[in-house]
């Protein structure tokens, strides 16, 4: 069901049942799969393909170039999954040669209006992206994060699961997963008990990452003898494992994390 109005190019994709809205334009290299809803006003370029049952909000950019110097029309792209929601006047980029050519969207997120995802993102999966959140190019947000309105994440930096950031939080450094961060710059303020209970971690697991958090934000041991105190005080868990995972990356980069 395409609108008259729509211009949709006569070589894209497009399952039998996917929507295009009033004066929509769909570009030559876009795919579109099965239940896929396009509002009104949205502009889908680039070699972009997006996942079933996806709808797209009114005056969104959609696949664009990346908004980089010496960008010369290659061939990268965006893929993005299945049931995302992505509100009005988002913009989400195709990614750079240098850094392979990809951004990536999960599924099951709602990206809410005026989000900005730049070129080489990778988003995961059941993920909030509040209204005006900003990434810069190459940042990673890990699956279950919710970033708070008008968030910036600075190009290159990670975002761990399960973290949650306060509105106007800018992030200069990788968040651990499982924290609540606020402030400019973002620093680490407690541990997210409720998106761990939404996610129906058990209470066990819950207390043992708040005294793993504690000890290595809290106790002013350094790095790696905060490590070993977790350890021995948390044991080896899958969620620890992660954290500790995570940490030790943040380390060996140029970034660092948030304390």
């Amino acid at each position: 069901m395409i609108h008259s109005t729509a211009v949709v190019d006569p070589r894209a994709k497009l399952a039998d049942d996917v929507l295009i809205g009033p004066y929509s334009v769909v570009g030559e290299n876009v795919e579109l799969a099965p239940g896929v809803e396009i509002g009104s006003h949205v502009h889908v370029t680039g070699r972009t393909t997006i996942g079933s049952r996806t709808r797209i909000s009114p005056f969104c950019m959609i696949g664009g170039d990346p908004q980089v110097r010496g960008f010369r029309g290659e061939p990268t792209a965006l893929v993005i999954g299945e049931d995302n929601v992505i509100r009005e006047f988002a913009s989400i980029h195709v990614g750079t040669p240098e850094a392979g050519g990809w951004t990536r969207i999960g599924d099951d997120n709602l990206i809410m209006n005026h989000v900005h995802v730049a070129h080489d993102c990778d988003v995961g999966s059941h993920c909030v992206l509040s209204a005006y959140a900003g990434m810069g190019g190459h940042a990673v947000i890990q699956d279950h994060v919710v970033l708070g309105g008008k968030t910036g994440v600075h190009q290159f930096v990670r975002v761990g699961e399960s973290v949650f950031t306060a509105g106007g939080a800018m992030l200069a450094k990788d968040a651990p997963p499982f924290t609540r961060v606020a402030g400019d710059r973002a620093k680490f303020v407690g541990v997210n008990t409720i998106g761990l209970e939404r996610r129906d971690f058990p209470e066990a697991t819950i207390a043992t990452l708040k005294r793993a958090l504690r000890i290595l934000f809290q106790s002013r041991l350094r790095f790696e003898p905060a490590v070993r105190q977790v350890l021995r005080e948390c044991g080896e868990t899958p969620e620890i494992g992660r954290l500790l995972a995570f940490l030790r990356e943040s380390q060996a980069s140029d970034r660092g994390f948030i304390r």
